[in-house]
């Protein structure tokens, strides 16, 4: 669990919007534009790797899904 009670909820809106989007972007695009592995963002939605890092990229992935894909 991050420490943000927010960003949490930021990566569980990520999750629920990936899977119900997989024919528009998913992980692996993500780790793409990211320049990430999928692995490393699946360990970060799934709050398995909470370093300060990962939380801002958290809050990175959202703003990008906000501002590309109108993700509300």
């Amino acid at each position: 669990m991050f420490d943000k009670p927010e960003t949490n909820e930021k990566a569980e809106a990520i999750k629920g919007w990936l899977a119900n989007h997989r024919n528009i972007v998913n992980q692996q695009q993500i780790a793409k534009h990211f320049g990430y592995s999928r692995s490393f963002i699946s360990l970060i939605l799934n709050k398995r790797y909470v370093a300060p890092r990962a939380e801002a990229l958290v809050n990175d992935i959202y703003q990008y899904l906000v501002e590309e894909f109108d993700l509300k």
